[in-house]
């Protein structure tokens, strides 16, 4: 089942990614992450793949917007910001409608914005009237913003204090308190992303976890590419745990190139 045509869809990530690349990188773990919740909870091949495919665009409205993303808070706007980052919602799902015939792809666009206590938008939708791809979406969309921090202006990068805002907080107000769960015992497991560089054109992330023992994929990098664990290197429940909860931003997983 073809939901979107591979061509548009790299079309569709090469403008997000030029548009702001901040905001390109943030789908592609958005999308990673949606779909290891969705794996984790047992749905069906087409239902994990259309909620991957609805994380990689699912803030295409942002294009639309005359905003500089790297100097608002998304996660908690002012409140004279709110009304007009919310337009990111409609823009993005009248753009994408004219494109993709998949209804179910937009449906999650609309709503991944949708609160569990029903104060979120556009509709207003409560607790499980909201689609559950959609609220899945916001675990994930929620998470990485948090993780990465600047990108929002937002502090709590540290991830021990966004597992404590999503368990505290978003848990049964912004979000589905038993998704969350399962999200949280999915972090226990070290979840970091991994960047292949064999058939990888469209550079997409996929999502590996870390075991103790020695790390061979490559070198484990932070948010800003500096080397936390380097290839080769032994993995110790120790330095799991200091990655799991103290090391800021999220982790990715780089190959090496060849040295000379």
């Amino acid at each position: 089942m073809s939901m979107i045509n591979s061509g548009l869809l790299e079309i569709l990530l090469l403008a997000q990614h030029k548009a702001d690349i901040k905001l390109g990188l943030h789908s592609k773990r958005v999308a990673c992450y949606a779909f290891e919740l969705a794996k984790e909870l047992n749905q069906s091949a087409e239902f994990k793949k259309r909620i991957y495919l609805a994380g990689l665009i699912h803030d295409f409205g942002f294009l639309k917007l005359d905003i500089d993303l790297s100097k608002t808070s998304l996660h908690l706007p002012l409140q004279k910001d709110a009304e007009f980052i919310q337009q990111h919602i409609t823009e993005g799902e009248n753009l994408l409608a004219k494109v993709i015939a998949d209804k179910g792809i937009i449906d999650i666009i609309r709503h991944h914005h949708e609160k569990f206590n029903g104060k979120g938008y556009p509709d207003q939708l409560k607790g499980d009237d909201i689609p559950l791809a959609a609220r899945i979406l916001a675990i994930a969309d929620l998470y990485d913003a948090m993780m990465v921090g600047d990108m929002y202006g937002d502090e709590r990068s540290v991830p021990s204090d966004v597992v404590n805002y999503l368990k505290n907080t978003a848990s049964g107000n912004d979000l589905d308190p038993e998704l969350v769960d399962v999200f949280l015992s999915l972090l226990e497991r070290n979840p970091v992303f991994y960047l292949p560089v064999e058939d990888n054109d469209l550079r997409l992330y996929k999502v590996v976890y870390l075991t103790p023992g020695i790390l061979e994929q490559g070198d484990l990098c932070d948010q800003y590419g500096t080397i936390l664990v380097s290839q080769g290197a032994e993995l110790t429940e120790h330095r799991l745990e200091q990655i799991r909860s103290n090391y800021r931003g999220q982790k990715i997983i780089y190959v090496p190139t060849e040295k000379a």
